[in-house]
């Protein structure tokens, strides 16, 4: 049997990256601990992140969700809870994210299905690990791309102006203005 990924990246990733820093480590691990969950369940809802992570140079919490904006600050609210500062916890998230996907493909192998393979043989463990509001936050992700409002179409303006109305006063001042001439040349006779 199989260590549980919860297990493993706790031990092999959470210590090396929480041994690092100086301060807060207690904190520290609890952020990973209640980031660990979220991450797996992103892999088994969606299996191509694993590869779309792998291949980035630096993945991040921004890439794991999606480019998001919206939901990664709502995330990494919910994770510092007031016990170390957002920018903190997406830090130590973002040197997570590579370590975490390195031990998975350690255990299981380098192959992105045989990781998913592996998840989803600790599935209702994982799911059962998600704090309560995962559900709320991550619902963000699938309500941009419904929500998007629909534009109505508004009607072509032509490329050509409309040609202008010539007055038929027009003929009619020149034709004064050509008798007046002719009388006041008339006159100066």
């Amino acid at each position: 049997m199989s260590i549980h990924p919860m297990e493993l990246l706790k031990q092999k990733v959470s210590s090396v990256i929480v041994n690092d820093q100086t301060s807060l480590m207690n904190e520290k691990n609890d952020v990973l601990s209640r980031f660990y969950p979220i991450l797996l369940y992103r892999f088994l809802e969606k299996p191509e992140l694993v590869d779309k992570l792998r291949e980035k140079l630096t993945p991040s919490v921004f890439d794991l969700l999606e480019e998001n904006d919206r939901v990664k600050n709502a995330m990494l609210l919910r994770l510092a809870a007031g016990k170390v500062s957002i920018a903190e916890a997406e830090v130590i998230l973002n040197r997570a994210i590579p370590k975490s996907l390195a031990v998975l493909s350690n255990e299981a192998g380098n192959d992105a299905i045989r990781i998913i393979y592996y998840l989803r043989d600790h599935k209702a463990s994982i799911y059962s690990l998600l704090p309560n509001w995962t559900e709320e936050v991550l619902a963000q992700l699938y309500e941009t791309e419904h929500n998007v409002p629909v534009l109505t179409p508004m009607p072509a303006i032509s490329a050509e102006p409309e040609p202008k109305k010539q007055t038929k006063i027009f003929p009619f001042l020149t034709v004064l203005f050509g008798f007046s001439l002719i009388f006041l040349y008339h006159l100066s006779k």
